[in-house]
């Protein structure tokens, strides 16, 4: 969930001040002077649509009415453009709010929402949903031995691995630390078992290249069916809780 800077935010022309008008180009007037031109003749088209509406000839209207009729029009296109604008980035600030800096997928706020959002949708479609609880099981060593720019770029590694792993529309987010999570929709837990050892052999098959070394990751994992009536936290724990048995019997091996 990489996010793109939309452009900028342009001002919108303010009501009854003049503005200094650039010199005219090779294509004849400035580009002010041609958009200007272009939000004249279509504020003119607005208004012969405006006046058709009510039966008023545009013949009929006053030059004063008129003008202020194609004054009004054109400003409230511009105020639609700013709008739509502003709408563009908000949406922009709100996916980069729901962002983790490192692995570049959800973090755990935006995580634990769309989690929410699935156990509902198991409950009234009774769905089979699963949870994978995931850890880089040799993360610490590697922020130890190279520095933490190769631990988050070991993260960032591993989560692309993962999202490139499993099917388009379910959901990867960092949970924090080593431990990243993915909300499979529609898949019972013995698929989704199935489905976690097999992002754990990607993992291990495909190690980061750091400063012209290959670093092997581990992937260590535990999962959870999403059971009707429990809550975010609590598929989490009993995730967690998985997870970390799987840690210790991969330590005692």
């Amino acid at each position: 969930m990489k996010v793109e800077e939309p452009p900028p935010i342009q001002a919108s022309r303010q009501v009854g001040t003049e503005q200094s008008v650039p010199p005219a180009d090779a294509a004849g007037g400035s580009r002010d002077e041609r958009r200007s031109g272009s939000d004249e003749r279509e504020a003119h088209q607005e208004l012969q649509d405006v006046a058709a509406v009510h039966g008023v000839e545009e013949d009929d209207l006053t030059p004063n009415v008129r003008g202020a009729m194609v004054g009004l029009i054109a400003e409230v296109a511009s105020l639609r453009e700013e709008l739509e604008q502003n709408r563009n980035r908000l949406e922009y600030l709100t996916a980069l709010s729901d962002q983790d800096s490192v692995s570049l997928t959800l973090n755990r706020r935006a995580f634990v929402r769309e989690l929410t959002r699935a156990l509902t949708i198991a409950r009234q479609r009774n769905t089979h949903s699963s949870l994978i609880f995931a850890e880089i099981g040799n993360l610490k060593s590697v922020n130890t031995r190279l520095g933490l720019a190769a631990g988050d770029a070991a993260i960032e590694h591993v989560a692309g691995i993962i999202q490139n792993n499993i099917p388009e529309g379910n959901v990867i987010g960092r949970i924090g630390g080593a431990e990243l999570g993915i909300i499979l929709i529609g898949e019972p837990e013995t698929l989704a078992r199935e489905r976690a050892q097999v992002l754990a052999d990607s993992v291990s098959a495909r190690p980061l290249i750091w400063e012209s070394s290959q670093v092997t990751l581990t992937l260590i994992w535990g999962t959870h069916f999403l059971q009707d009536g429990e809550d975010a936290g609590a598929a989490m724990n009993v995730a967690d809780r998985s997870m970390r048995i799987s840690t210790m019997e991969a330590r005692h091996k």
